[in-house]
């Protein structure tokens, strides 16, 4: 797994600025709220297709790419969106990926394409 260079991504509690995350396909993610985008004028802009449906997120959560992401980055994203660091421990990770589905439904979160390696 590969470490982000913007600052404060990855991390947990109240410095997190949102997470990356890696598809089945090997492509990187940014994940974060819109108030944490980074200020990068070479960032792509956030990836509209999972604000039509919660489905497409759903897919997209549920088909991330299994051993290049950390095991718990669906709990990460979502005591992220939550601001509580202990938030994931009430439920299971389907109810977890369907309630970040509609926080990026929502544009509560955004998805950034990053640039592959």
């Amino acid at each position: 797994m590969q470490i982000s260079s913007y600052p404060g991504v990855g991390l947990t509690g109240a410095f997190c600025r949102g997470h990356e995350l890696i598809c089945q396909f090997g492509y990187r993610y940014l994940i974060c709220k819109p108030v944490d985008k980074p200020q990068d004028p070479l960032l792509d802009i956030p990836d509209k297709t999972y604000v039509t449906s919660t489905t497409y997120g759903e897919q997209f959560l549920t088909n991330r790419h299994m051993w290049r992401n950390h095991q718990d980055v669906i709990s990460h994203i979502y005591n992220y969106l939550m601001n509580d660091e202990y938030a994931s421990g009430r439920g299971e990770q389907i109810k977890l990926i369907k309630e970040i589905a509609v926080a990026l439904m929502q544009q509560d979160l955004l998805v950034i394409p990053l640039e592959s390696d």
